[in-house]
Parts: structure tokens; C-alpha cells; sequence
């Protein structure tokens, strides 16, 4: 009996033991798969230049079997086709005609490009299929062209390799990210470089002048200069087409607006301007709108030279931008919160000066004011003066067009104007120096040495803390 028990057990126990090791197996695969598409996938695309077409294959490499994709197709893309790596239709789980996957690592996708035989130059931007759902971390491009081979190509990644064959021309292209902007002219084109840009031009010595100022920005993301009169001056993914007359200063600046819009992504039209402001502050000039040059101009009063430049030598080390990067840059720059950047955005919106949050807690006559913020401000420490005073006991009016505040407490009146350095105390004029108030975006602050002198309020103060009470009498 106990034999055949042991045979059971024995028996239970191989199987037991197959199945763990074949779950570890089934994980491990798994988390070999997700590891990779972390990392995120590569494409490897093949352009074959023809007389009125180029045929295009895009090899996307490192997707999850059996996950749905979604595929942006663009419309100027004709014979779209989806295959997996044994050359099998792509399949879709729903009614979805965008939404794919595959059986293995891989999708295929096979379209033709339609061409104007007659084009002198032409830039391609939107011309691959994308996966949004995907990380490209490489792409590799491949062009054999016997039909345009009187001109050349370039793109918004480096030329790896080129080669002229007896009826047939090639060049390799290969950077990091997704598909960079394609470019093509009747004329050759002669490669210059200067790190981290490429010079295309007709002419090999018709460019010789140094980038500095794009040089103190650091490292910035590679970029493609075709200079040109075949096409007009334009922005792609990684490519610009400038003049052959453009001066190196408008140049310049060119390439640095193009290295900050790689790192903010898109912009809508209304927060395009903060890119000119950058641009414009790096390349020593003028921004192209008045806000620009005001917030380069709020960034000079309220930073140190050093800090300024701390900040801006910051900013292309960023993977990405946005503006609430920027504001966090100044706040650990400051040590203290600001929303600056975030607030002045958009270009018609009204000017919000520079100021930081202290982020201490604001206790008044032993209440906390949860909505009253101390903040920095030119080296001064502000308070909110109407609800400061009315949290001290006061009774406070705005009058004539908000430019007058009138305080009453028991027998006491007092009258200060945004305007003027002088208050009138019981109706008795005091001159001042400068005046107690500022006007930060239609609301009115107080220095908190002012409260201490006008009204005679002591102040405690803490680390985390700020304690503000009338002094007895």
C-alpha cells in the first residue's frame, strides 16, 4: 500500500514541479517582453525611389504579441498593408480598421508614397505610419533611388552611409526616436558638419561660420541644415530649410528655437511665444512679441546674474519642457514656489509679475489664513493687504477705480493710495519714501516691515511659520 502511495506522491510531485517551471518560464518570457518594450521598440524603413511613387516598407520592431495597437495612417499614404514577421495579414480583435496586432514581435507595414515627377524639391514630415501607444527609441531608414539620383537627400537624422553605384544610389539614415522629416532637392547637395548639426548645401565652403551661441546651450538634440533657394524656409522633425543667403545670427537662432520645440513637443499657436522668448534670450536679441521681451525682463529684476544664468544653462539638460518645469527650475533656484511661467502661458493673457511663495503658514490674531500666501517679491516679503487687514480686525474699502484702499478701526481711518507714497492717518497727510503698497496683478500687497511701522502689529516668525497680532496698547 505505502508503494503505491509513494508512486502517487512521486507522480503528483513531477507534475506539480513541471507546472511551476513552466509558469516561471511563461513570467519570465513576460517580463522579458515588457522589459523590452520599456526600453522601447525600433524601426527599420526602406524607401525605394521611383519615377512617380516611393515604395516604402516599415519594419516596427519590439511590440507585444497579442497586444491591440492603434495606428495612425496618414491620407497621402496609398496600397497600406499590415503584415506580421511570417509575412501573415495583421490581425484585429474588434471592427476597428486602425487597430492591429500581431503574432510576434513585429508589424510589417508596406504603402506607396504617390510623387510629382516634377518636383524641384520636396520635404516629407508625416510620411511613416505611427503607433502612439509606442516608444520608437531608434529608427533606421534605408533609400535606394534610381530615379532621382541627380539630386540628394537628407534628413533629420545623420547620414550613416552613402553610395553611388552604376545604376543606383544609396544612403543610410539612423538616429534615436521615431521618423524624422525626409528631404530631397534636383540639385546635390555637400555635407558639412558641425557638431551636433549638418550642413547641406550646394556649395561645401559656402558655410563656414561657428554656431557660439548654440554651442552654450550644451548637449542638444542632432539637427539638419539644408541651405537652399529650391525651397521655401521651413521647420521639419529634425531638419531646417533656410535660404542660402541667411544671415548666421537669424540662422542660429533658427536652430535654437527648433532644439527647444524638440524638448517642449507641441505648443498650441498661443504658447508659441515662450519658445521665441528662450530663443531670443540665448541668441542676445529681441523677442519677436512685447510678452517676450517683458518676461525676459521680469526674469533680469527678480534673478541674480547668477542665478539667471544657472537657469538657463539648466534647460537643455532637460529631457523635455513645459512650463511647469521651468517654474520649478526657478523655485529650487530661489528656494521658494513660483507659477510664473504657468500663469504668463498663454500670449493675450494678462502679465503676472514674477513673485515666489515663502510656503510658511500665515497665522493672524491666532487664526490660521489658509488663503493668505507670504510670498518674495524684489527681495521684499509681501502680504495680501486687504485680508491681512480685515484678519487684524479692520474694516477695509476699495475705492475710486481700486486705486484707493480706506482702513477704519474703531477711531481710528486710514487712506492709502496704489499710486502715491503718501497715507493719510486720521485725516492728517504722511509723506513716505516709497510706497507701503504693490499692485501685483490688480491685487494689493504690503511689506511686512510696513505693518510693524504703520500699525504697530508685532510679528513672530518661525521656519515653517509666520505669526502676525496687534500689539496692546
Amino acid at each position: 500500500m505505502w508503494r503505491a502511495s509513494l508512486f502517487i506522491f512521486l507522480i503528483l510531485s513531477g507534475t506539480i514541479s513541471g507546472m511551476l517551471v513552466w509558469q516561471w518560464k511563461v513570467y519570465s518570457g513576460q517580463i522579458g517582453q515588457a522589459k523590452e518594450h520599456t526600453v522601447g521598440a525600433n524601426q527599420q524603413i526602406t524607401v525605394e525611389s521611383l519615377e512617380d511613387e516611393l515604395k516604402i516598407t516599415q519594419t516596427v520592431i519590439g511590440i507585444l504579441p497579442e497586444k491591440e495597437y492603434r495606428l495612425v495612417i496618414p491620407d497621402s499614404l496609398f496600397k497600406w498593408k499590415c503584415k506580421n514577421g511570417n509575412e501573415e495579414a495583421c490581425d484585429s480583435a474588434d471592427e476597428n480598421p486602425y487597430t492591429f496586432f500581431s503574432n510576434d514581435n513585429q508589424m510589417i507595414f508596406e504603402y506607396v508614397l504617390p510623387m510629382n515627377k516634377g518636383q524641384k524639391a520636396f520635404m516629407l514630415n508625416d510620411w511613416t505610419v505611427s503607433v502612439p501607444d509606442l516608444i520608437v527609441a531608434s529608427s533606421h531608414i534605408t533609400i535606394s533611388d534610381s530615379f532621382r539620383r541627380n539630386g540628394s537627400w537628407a534628413a533629420g537624422f545623420p547620414l550613416k552611409a552613402q553610395k553611388e553605384m552604376k545604376h543606383i544610389d544609396y544612403y543610410i539614415f539612423e538616429g534615436r526616436g521615431n521618423t524624422p522629416s525626409l528631404y530631397w532637392q534636383q540639385k546635390p547637395l555637400k555635407k558639412t558638419s558641425k557638431n551636433p548639426v549638418d550642413i547641406y548645401s550646394e556649395n561645401q565652403h559656402a558655410f563656414n561660420q561657428k554656431f557660439e551661441k548654440l554651442s552654450t546651450l550644451g548637449e542638444i538634440p542632432y539637427m539638419s541644415v539644408v541651405l537652399t533657394d529650391l525651397y521655401q524656409e521651413s521647420n521639419g522633425k529634425g531638419i531646417l530649410i533656410a535660404g542660402t543667403n541667411t544671415k548666421v545670427e537669424k540662422l542660429e537662432k533658427m536652430l535654437i528655437i527648433q532644439a527647444y520645440e524638440k524638448k517642449f513637443g507641441f505648443l498650441p499657436p498661443k504658447e508659441g511665444w515662450l519658445i521665441d522668448a528662450l530663443a531670443s534670450h540665448t541668441i542676445e536679441q529681441n523677442a519677436d512679441t512685447e510678452k517676450g521681451n517683458w518676461i525676459i525682463r521680469e526674469l533680469k529684476k527678480e534673478m541674480a546674474e547668477d542665478e539667471l544664468q544657472e537657469f538657463f544653462y539648466k534647460l537643455p539638460m532637460e529631457d523635455s519642457l513645459n512650463t511647469e518645469k521651468l517654474d520649478k527650475n526657478l523655485s529650487d533656484l530661489k528656494g521658494h514656489s513660483t507659477r510664473f511661467f504657468t500663469l504668463n502661458k498663454e500670449l493675450n493673457a494678462p502679465l503676472v509679475p514674477l513673485y515666489f511663495n515663502d510656503g510658511k503658514k500665515v497665522f493672524i490674531s491666532g487664526r490660521e489664513q489658509k488663503d493668505l500666501k507670504l510670498i518674495h517679491k524684489k527681495g521684499h516679503r509681501l502680504l495680501p493687504f486687504k485680508a491681512s487687514m480685515e484678519a487684524l480686525g479692520f474694516d477695509v474699502r476699495i475705492l475710486s477705480g481700486e486705486e484707493t484702499l480706506l482702513l477704519t478701526k474703531g477711531n481710528n481711518s486710514y487712506r492709502f493710495y496704489l499710486n502715491r507714497n503718501v497715507f493719510i492717518y486720521n485725516e492728517e497727510d504722511y509723506g513716505l519714501l516709497e510706497n507701503p503698497l504693490v499692485d501685483l496683478n490688480g491685487t494689493a500687497f504690503i511689506e511686512v516691515q510696513w505693518l510693524q511701522s504703520l500699525f504697530d502689529v508685532s510679528v513672530e516668525e518661525w521656519d515653517h511659520m509666520i505669526k502676525l497680532t496687534n500689539s496692546p496698547k
